[in-house]
């Protein structure tokens, strides 16, 4: 699993960028958006390589990255 340094000093990396992605209905554009489940899968990531959970700010970096889901025009 590859991690990276985002521009706003947070860490983002494929395995949650991995989660979100598996849902292409979505449409999160801010951390609290995202489902209890998920977050729990992408916590669960930070706490086996870092032994934290992810700062809001990694949670939105993570978003951007990803991007919040489909467009709804």
């Amino acid at each position: 699993m590859g991690w990276w340094r985002t521009g706003s000093g947070g860490v983002i990396g494929d395995g949650p960028a991995n989660i979100i992605d598996e849902f292409d209905d979505r449409f999160w554009p801010e951390p609290s958006s995202i489902p209890i489940d998920v977050r729990v899968r992408i916590v669960a990531c930070y706490r086996e390589d870092f032994d934290r959970e992810p700062t809001v700010q990694e949670l939105s970096d993570l978003l951007e990255f990803c991007g919040p889901g489909p467009d709804t025009d």
